[in-house]
């Protein structure tokens, strides 16, 4: 017995240490271990009997020797059957025993060890190129009116993709979303490729002020029945399922609701009584609100920022007039607000840079009861930023945000009457990064989106504070890296001004949409080149800046130019002049396939659903235009 054990043990440990390959080592390791147990079990026995035998003994008082331990086999049985389980463990699980190379005529296997990626974050910093001590830089932040450092968002925001931005279908801000890079929505059926003019509606004027104008783009937004059965909507509206609706707030002081087919007023105007330039927006997550900038004084009242309920047309918060932390003091404290401000629906926080200088965000505490038709807001007090700069002052670089902001995530993107370009972080309210475009820009820029970790910005400046003796001067159209600011590309061209109706870009650059005719283009108009009424509109490469195609407009555009595309992603883009007419060219070549008349100046910049453009003319009229 003794001798089969011994054998088997010996056996045993040589299968393992011979590494033999005729048991998977899964199979091996459970052989091992069995063993194992049995050779501890067997000599657990053995003691077992050891320990009763020494028992009888003491009780009989034998004379014989008395033993005090189990005898040397035993103990070779408890150490063999702790060193097979050992073995069994430390066997690896491909087949082979430990510590042992595998024997094969096949070269090996080479292992890489990968180290764990960090994830992909959208992280910009500044480099030194784009470091805001370059200019001078202050920058300040203020709960309310109590400055505080190193302030954190207690509930971080976080804007996500552009296209799902706004919860109902159409365009709810300027330029569409929060990468402001499209004010379509959907695709037309091009069949005819050109426009018809088939309905027109009548506004008015508020002092010298007329009709609509820059940037004054019309917001259109198809509402659902439960939140249309709750407003303040003509009957017969209501009624009507697949109702359109345009907002559009003017420069004679009303916001005005129209239904997208034919014109007709879906609900009675809203006047407000001070004049609106800018297009304001809609609340993201298809609440009934609107958010709408007054642009200049009416009244002896400054301008201002408004939130009004579309349940019943009453004005529901106004604010930003007057406020003591403004460092602008030219034109009797200007505080207009242009600017189509955007809205974190998570955190329900409204956010709106003003001609003030000043760039809010306010906690809005939203109750909204579409059941019972109510809605309703508690503005907390404002968390805003504040900056100035070596060459800010009352008569030059003036302080301001003029333009819509871009916001990425946390990280808000926006240029300013004083030439420069900011990058913000919302979460702390502090500056990351600044970059000089030289002049006073009102040119809302547009964000591309190349990867999670990587972005681009394109804007423009007009020419202000850069111009010779004679009005004339060079702008700049750029492209900006969103994560360092660093200066990708730069094109200059030449153009004039006129003392309040500036040359260079007042209007915003299109971004063609990925997978279309005119992907990889950014398409500008630039004002008052070559000559001081005359005007070109631009496709550059987005990789190079190379210039693709151009348009000689014998009269200059303010109004931003609108692209709209058909199911097979073939671009056609519409620009009006001030002249009044509107261009239809081919997105991919530049090419004129029509003009038509809208009968006087256009500054408005027109906006898309399927197959309607709809923009506003000086003349007092808002033009509903058939794309064929």
């Amino acid at each position: 017995m003794k001798k089969i054990l011994s054998l088997t043990l010996v056996g045993c440990m040589c299968l393992c240490l011979s590494g033999c390959g005729s048991v998977g080592g899964i199979l091996l390791s459970t052989v091992l271990v069995l063993l194992g147990i049995g050779l501890l079990a067997m000599a657990g026995l053995r003691t077992y009997s050891f320990f009763q035998y020494r028992a009888r003994l003491l009780r009989r008082r034998s004379r014989k020797k008395i033993p005090s331990f189990p005898d040397p086999f035993t103990i070779v049985l408890c150490v063999a059957g702790a060193v097979l389980i050992l073995l069994g463990l430390l066997v690896p699980k491909g087949g082979q025993p430990a510590n042992q190379p595998e024997v094969t005529t096949d070269p090996p296997e080479q292992t890489t060890t990968m180290a764990t990626e960090p994830p992909v974050v959208f992280v910009p910093q500044m480099e030194a190129a784009s470091n805001p001590a370059n200019w001078g830089i202050q920058w300040e932040v203020f709960q309310g009116t109590q400055k505080v450092e190193n302030f954190r968002r207690s509930e971080p925001i976080s804007f996500g993709d552009p296209q799902d931005y706004f919860a109902l279908p159409g365009i709810s801000a300027f330029r569409g979303n929060n990468y402001r890079d499209s004010a379509t929505y959907g695709t037309a059926s091009i069949t005819e490729q050109r426009v018809e003019t088939v309905w027109t509606v009548d506004t008015k004027s508020l002092d010298n002020w007329t009709g609509s104008g820059w940037t004054g783009q019309p917001l259109i937004v198809k509402w659902d029945q439960e939140t249309k059965d709750i407003m303040n909507l003509y009957d017969l509206k209501k009624m009507k399922t697949d109702l359109v609706e345009v907002i559009y707030a003017t420069l004679d002081g009303h916001i005005y609701f129209l239904d997208l087919d034919d014109g007709s007023y879906t609900r009675e105007p809203v006047n407000v009584g001070m004049c609106f330039k800018g297009a304001g927006s809609l609340d993201p997550r298809g609440y009934p609100l609107m958010y709408v900038g007054s642009g200049d004084s009416h009244g002896g009242k400054q301008p201002r920022m408004f939130v009004i309920s579309l349940v019943t047309g009453q004005i529901l918060f106004e604010y930003g007039h007057d406020d003591p932390l403004s460092l602008r003091k030219d034109n009797e404290n200007w505080c207009a607000f242009d600017s189509s401000p955007l809205v974190d629906a998570e955190t329900d926080t409204l956010i709106w840079p003003g001609e003030n200088g000043l760039l809010y965000t306010i906690k809005l505490n939203t109750s909204y009861d579409k059941a019972a038709g109510t809605i309703s807001i508690a503005p907390d007090a404002p968390v805003l930023s504040r900056y100035d700069t070596d060459r800010s002052s009352e008569s030059k670089y003036w302080y301001g945000y003029e333009a819509s902001a871009n916001i990425v995530e946390n990280y808000l993107y926006v240029s300013e009457n004083g030439g420069m370009f900011y990058c913000v972080d919302l979460n702390t309210m502090e500056l990351v990064w600044a970059q000089d475009t030289k002049d006073d820009s009102n040119c809302s820029p547009a964000f591309q989106r190349t990867a999670e970790d990587q972005g681009y910005v394109y804007t423009a400046p007009s020419l202000h504070w850069t111009k010779d003796s004679q009005s004339k001067g060079s702008i700049s159209l750029y492209k900006l890296d969103a994560i360092t600011g660093e200066i990708l590309w730069e094109v200059p061209y030449q153009v004039h001004t006129v003392e309040g109706v500036s040359g260079g870009v007042q209007s915003s650059p299109l971004l063609g949409k990925a997978g279309s005719s005119i992907d990889g283009m950014i398409i500008y108009t630039i004002s008052r080149t070559p000559y001081a009424g005359s005007g070109i509109m631009v496709a550059l490469d987005t990789d190079t800046g190379r210039e693709i195609w151009r348009l000689d407009m014998n009269l200059y555009a303010w109004s931003s130019p609108v692209a709209f595309y058909d199911k097979a992603g073939r671009a056609y883009v519409a620009v009006c002049d001030s002249g009044g007419t509107m261009f239809l060219v081919e997105g991919a070549t530049g090419q004129v396939l029509q003009q038509i008349g809208l009968g006087s100046l256009v500054e408005a910049s027109p906006a898309v659903y399927e197959d309607m453009l709809v923009v506003g003319t000086r003349a007092q009229q808002i033009c509903g235009v058939k794309i064929k």
